[in-house]
Order: structure tokens, then C-alpha cells, then sequence
């Protein structure tokens, strides 16, 4: 027969184990051990910033206890913080606490950094001294009008520089407008150049061809090396064709680039305060000048490879 138990019986262990569970609920979401134990500390701020019960307490990023309690001391007017930690954290003399995070992100702690291990430890319900802690929105609030300065300066000086470029580009006697006028000038030689060496490479290229073929019946034995002399000068004019293609592109994005110019697209500014700038660009173009120039002059001095076929 089983042993009965009373209703008594049942209605008793039911509230012992609702207090058990309560208890541990609320060591559990105050971030307490469980069934380790802890101790109690307080410390004194002038501001709370915004600290209230239950916020953490961490030693080096770790979570050591909570916050129990934020009250005014009447005696000296200062915020009193009553918190808990684990016993096995030694709270020593020298120790300080300080009151981090953003209130109005609910993100508040207090950090508490330890002495020296071999300071004497701080008694139970002893004092923790204050640490001046970093008021992020503060320090923000504070640099706030330096900042709207700087960047009214900022904005000034980008109006000064847009209405000058606007300037120099208006007036057709500009240093500007001359070195876009010299620009236009050295693409359309480039373009010229470009298309009338072309026609040269082609006809070069037949002519290797031809002679290859003659070479390759009349040398006989002899005719294979030549003919591997004639394909590798072949190849060599191939490169030189693509070299002038991509030339041809390089100019044609120079065009695009000029008529952005011309029509005021893009941003000046750099170009117009900085006078490097515009004297490296001068200098290029003289360079590209002299270049051409020495091409149209002399224009086996590039194509050196162009001899061999003099010989046939």
C-alpha cells in the first residue's frame, strides 16, 4: 500500500520549490553564480550616467556581478552605487570603478579595475574609489562646433575654388584653355601619325610576305631559316600593328576627356590649386611634342626591325 501524501505535504514543497526557483531566477538574470557566493562593495560618482540596478559589472570584459542599488547619499550629496561580485574576484585596495557606456543606447556598465594583487583587499561594504570614465556624447558635444567650422571653412573654400574654375574656364585666354587647345592639337597629330603608319605596316607586312615566299624557293635548304628569320619579323610588325591600335584607343579616350573639359564635367579643383599639376601637364605635352616631332623626322630610329627588309 503506498504512502499517502498529504495536501499540506504537497502545497509545502510546492512553495519551497517556487522559492528555490526564484531565487536562482533572479541570481540568474542579476548575472550571478548560481551557487557561488558574492560580496558586497559601493562607490561613489558625482554622476550616475545613467547606471540603474541590475546593469553589469565587468573586470577586463568579463562579467563579474551587477549593480544592486543607485541612490543620492544625503550626507554628501554624491550618487552611492551598491554592487556585487564573485568572492573569488579579490577587490584590493587601489582598485577603482568607472561608469562606461551610452545611456541612450540603454548600453551602461561599470567597469571595475583591480589593484595590485598584493594590496590588501577592500572589506565587505568597503568604498571603491571613483575613476574618471570617457562621456562619449559629451566629448562629441563639446567638439561639435569646432567641427561645424572646419567644415563651413571646408565648403567656402570649395565655393572660392568652383567659382574660379568657372572663371578660368569662361575666358579663352586662360592657362587652362591653352593647355586644352595644346591637348587638342598634339591628339589630332597623334591621330594623323597614327593612320599613316598604318598604311606603311600593312604594305611592310606584304612585302615580308612576298619575300618569304621567293626566299623559301630560291635558298632551298637554307630557305627554312630564312623564312624563320622573315616569321619572326612578321611577328614583331603583329606587336607593332597592336601597339598603334592601342594608341589609337589612348587617343580616342583623350577626345572623350577633352569634350568633359570643354563642357565643365568632372571636378577641377585639385587641377586649378594645384600649380604642380598644370606644369607636370605642360611639360608632358612638350614632351609628346618633341616625341612626334622626332617620329615624322627620323622614323627608322623606331623601327629598327625594318632594315632587314632593305636588303631585299
Amino acid at each position: 500500500m503506498g504512502v499517502k501524501i498529504s495536501n499540506e505535504l504537497k502545497v509545502g514543497l510546492t512553495i519551497i520549490g517556487a522559492t528555490v526557483i526564484f531565487i536562482l531566477g533572479v541570481r540568474y538574470f542579476e548575472d550571478l553564480p548560481l551557487f557561488a557566493t558574492t560580496y558586497e562593495l559601493k562607490a561613489e560618482f558625482e554622476d550616475a550616467g545613467g547606471l540603474i540596478p541590475g546593469n553589469l559589472v565587468r573586470v577586463s570584459g568579463v562579467s563579474v556581478g551587477s549593480v544592486n542599488s543607485v541612490v543620492i547619499s544625503q550626507e554628501t550629496g554624491k550618487v552611492e552605487i551598491g554592487f556585487h561580485v564573485d568572492r573569488n574576484i579579490i577587490v584590493t585596495e587601489g582598485s577603482y570603478a568607472i561608469v562606461t557606456g551610452i545611456d541612450a543606447l540603454g548600453a551602461v556598465r561599470l567597469d571595475l579595475f583591480l589593484g595590485s594583487p598584493s594590496a590588501p583587499q577592500i572589506p565587505e561594504g568597503g568604498l571603491v574609489d571613483p575613476g574618471k570614465g570617457s562621456d562619449l556624447l559629451g566629448d562629441l558635444s563639446a567638439s561639435a562646433p569646432e567641427m561645424f567650422d572646419k567644415v563651413s571653412g571646408v565648403l567656402d573654400g570649395l565655393d572660392s575654388v568652383l567659382a574660379e574654375a568657372g572663371t578660368m574656364l569662361s575666358q579663352p585666354e586662360s592657362d587652362l584653355r591653352r593647355t586644352m587647345s595644346s591637348m587638342e592639337s598634339a591628339v589630332a597629330e597623334l591621330d594623323a601619325l597614327l593612320a599613316s603608319e598604318r598604311g606603311r605596316v600593312d604594305s611592310i607586312m606584304s612585302n615580308v610576305e612576298s619575300v618569304t615566299g621567293s626566299l623559301d624557293s630560291a635558298m632551298g635548304k637554307d630557305g627554312e631559316k630564312v623564312s624563320q628569320v622573315m616569321n619572326h619579323l612578321g611577328t614583331t610588325l603583329t606587336t607593332l600593328d597592336a601597339e598603334l591600335a592601342r594608341l589609337s584607343s589612348v587617343s580616342d579616350n583623350l577626345n572623350v576627356l577633352l569634350q568633359k573639359l570643354n563642357e565643365g564635367q568632372g571636378t577641377l579643383g585639385l587641377l586649378i590649386n594645384d600649380p604642380t599639376m598644370y606644369h607636370k601637364m605642360d611639360s608632358t605635352l612638350d614632351s609628346i611634342n618633341s616625341l612626334l616631332a622626332d617620329f615624322e623626322s627620323d622614323p627608322a630610329k623606331y623601327l629598327g626591325e625594318m632594315k632587314l627588309v632593305d636588303l631585299f
